[in-house]
């Protein structure tokens, strides 16, 4: 049960036809010149932002984190060569007609041809993806992605993917507004980050009821369009409700720092934020939350033996072991049982072994594998399995999600009762004292933010807590030196070491493919450990590699004439990252598992310390600290 639970009781597709779908789409064009006019006017800063770790930027343009760097459309001159450059004489056969079902062979083997196909033709994008990658954006990287002339095919695809997010989501805004019958339930979906051709795109939506929208999105993406399947199985596209970004703000003397929910008078940067003795245990309760979700992350990608030395090396407290723990084993069965349920397999027809793993993990691997194993079982002699798994998967956690969300959408309208009952309170025009109407706001606020954390677990590579979201949006990527207390400081280190883990194992083929994809996590557990005041020495090491990863490698297109390529076989990002590895930690680091290793002695060694703080120093506001290579 919740800790806050101890302080209150919890409260408790557009027409078929030819013709309405045509209106429907014309009516989608006007929502997204609405939604561009929106954007055009709104503070410059802010209109690059977004609410979680995963943010891409926003616009047309819109992409994710990658390996290459962006290329831009070409034209099609240039995209396309003479008919000779690409033979169809002996030993060759003849290009297939892209408007028909083809192969990856196929795409592959005449990619300028495709390319040409496919640039402005939303019907040939959708038949080369559906018929040759299976609908799977992951396969279409790996096909794709490594060859010059292959790109080209997968540059059609992120512009077609752009069209398509466009679309839905002007759509999504006219539905959620009929429901509402008024403007600003759905006013903006905002994504920012590097452009490459290995991007995704995080959609953070924005206004008064972005809980429904989610689902809303995602219908409309499987039926209207027709794909049935999730967005980011398809184009790795991931829509998320307003959770704790909120902008930044001066007010209150204490300098910038991240807005809360909740702002009120005696809290003008909102958020729980008392400093009375009477409202501590309310206070303390968040602390927890919050914490044992981040903690909760950290056990979903660790054995249970790297799990149990973590707690250790970082000194958790005991309560906050049993809290992560259970939260994370109700997760963990949550999404097994919404497996078995979607895929309709009798759970008796299981193997003995995966039959257990759908009520406990595997103590052997991580959480993670153990889900995967129990999908790939429900899949099991299906056509594309792999694909099928992934989205059995993410449809799963997805539901899970949406229906989060309207717990999530209750608890914020109960929170504006609060809020407007502390309003008439703090002007004397009810007899409610003011320290009781502030009370019941921080205790709604404490369930509100529990609440979100816990439906960001289910959403797809999401940020849970509040200190993790505004230390990777507001103080990295819009670059704003937001003060953090050292609690949120540490929920930020637990929770990047967590996804950079994640990124090891998933990609730990060779210590510089391991490198290079949790290089921003590596930078951001670093940073986030010299903001909340710990200084040692591994710290400022992991802070340079990362730095040297995520802003430097990442943005190198060693392509480009007189730019020096790595020495070795293989991807120059990743022998560049192993390079760094190698520079910064010599044989101590020599492979992925040294690597994983040496993540969680970091991020143990600054939660140790961060742990043995004060409670009054964990709540206090720290600068964030020079930057030091």
């Amino acid at each position: 049960m919740s800790a806050a639970m101890h302080l209150q009781r919890k409260r408790s597709v557009l027409g078929a036809d030819e013709r309405a779908e045509q209106e429907s789409n014309a009516a989608a064009g006007q929502g997204v010149s609405r939604i561009r006019r929106n954007e055009s006017a709104t503070d410059p800063v802010e209109r690059g932002s977004a609410p979680t770790e995963r943010v891409r930027r926003r616009g047309a343009a819109s992409r994710g984190h990658g390996d290459r760097p962006a290329t831009q459309e070409r034209s099609g001159s240039e995209i396309v060569r003479r008919a000779d450059d690409e033979p169809s004489g002996s030993g060759r056969a003849a290009p297939p007609d892209f408007t028909q079902p083809v192969t990856a062979e196929q795409v592959t083997a005449f990619p300028l041809r495709a390319a040409q196909q496919m640039k402005n033709n939303d019907a040939v994008c959708r038949n080369i993806h559906t018929s040759a990658f299976a609908s799977s954006w992951v396969r279409a990287k790996h096909a794709l992605i490594g060859n010059p002339e292959t790109e080209k095919v997968m540059e059609q695809l992120l512009v077609f993917r752009q069209r398509s997010h466009d679309r839905v989501f002007a759509k999504t805004m006219l539905k959620i507004e009929s429901k509402q019958a008024e403007e600003g339930g759905l006013t903006s979906a905002s994504a920012a980050g590097s452009q490459s051709l290995s991007s995704d795109i995080d959609a953070n939506l924005k206004g008064t009821s972005t809980e429904d929208a989610v689902a809303v999105f995602n219908e409309i993406f499987s039926k209207d369009e027709e794909w049935g399947m999730e967005s980011g199985v398809v184009f790795d596209i991931n829509v998320y409700a307003l959770d704790f970004m909120h902008g930044t703000t001066d007010a209150g003397g204490q300098g910038l720092q991240a807005v809360g929910e909740g702002a009120r008078v005696g809290a003008a940067a909102g958020g729980v934020a008392s400093r009375t003795d009477a409202d501590a245990d309310v206070v303390g309760a968040d602390l927890m939350e919050q914490r044992s979700w981040a903690l909760a992350k950290v056990r979903h990608y660790t054995t249970l033996t790297g799990w149990q030395a973590h707690l250790e090396a970082s000194a958790t407290p005991l309560v906050l072991y049993n809290m992560a723990q259970d939260r994370h084993l109700a997760y963990y069965r949550e999404v097994t049982r919404k497996m078995v349920g979607l895929s309709k397999v009798p759970v008796e027809s299981l193997h003995p072994e995966t039959r257990t793993l759908v009520d406990v993990p595997s103590e052997d691997v991580t959480p993670q594998e153990s889900l995967e194993h129990v999908a790939a079982a429900l899949v099991a002699g299906k056509k594309d399995a792999d694909v099928g798994k992934e989205q059995l998967m993410l449809s799963s956690a997805n539901r899970i999600y949406e229906e989060k969300l309207t717990e999530v959408a209750q608890i914020r309208k109960e929170l504006e009762g609060a809020l407007e009952h502390h309003e008439l309170a703090s002007k004397g025009l009810v007899g409610t004292a003011v320290a009781d109407a502030e009370r019941n706001v921080e205790i709604h606020l404490t369930l509100l933010r529990d609440k979100i954390s816990e439906g960001n677990l289910f959403a797809n590579e999401a940020y849970l807590t509040d200190g993790a979201v505004n230390h990777a949006v507001q103080g990295l990527q819009i670059g704003k030196q937001i003060r953090q207390t050292a609690a949120q400081g540490g929920d930020a280190v637990t929770e990047n070491m967590a996804d950079a883990l994640k990124e090891i194992h998933r990609h730990g083929k060779t210590l510089g493919e391991a490198a290079f994809k949790s290089g921003k996590y590596l930078f951001r557990l670093a940073d986030a450990a010299k903001n909340a005041g710990v200084r040692d020495g591994l710290v400022y090491k992991t802070y340079a590699l990362g730095d040297m990863i995520s802003n430097r490698i990442k943005k190198t297109d060693y392509s480009k004439p007189g730019v020096k390529r790595p020495e070795g076989k293989g991807d120059p990002h990743e022998l560049a990252s192993a390079a760094a590895v190698r520079a910064k930690f010599g044989s101590d680091v020599t492979n992925p598992e040294q690597l994983a290793e040496m993540v969680q002695k970091v991020g143990g060694l600054a939660m140790s310390q961060i742990s043995a703080l004060e409670p009054d120093e964990l709540g206090r506001p720290v600068l964030k600290p020079v930057k030091r290579d």
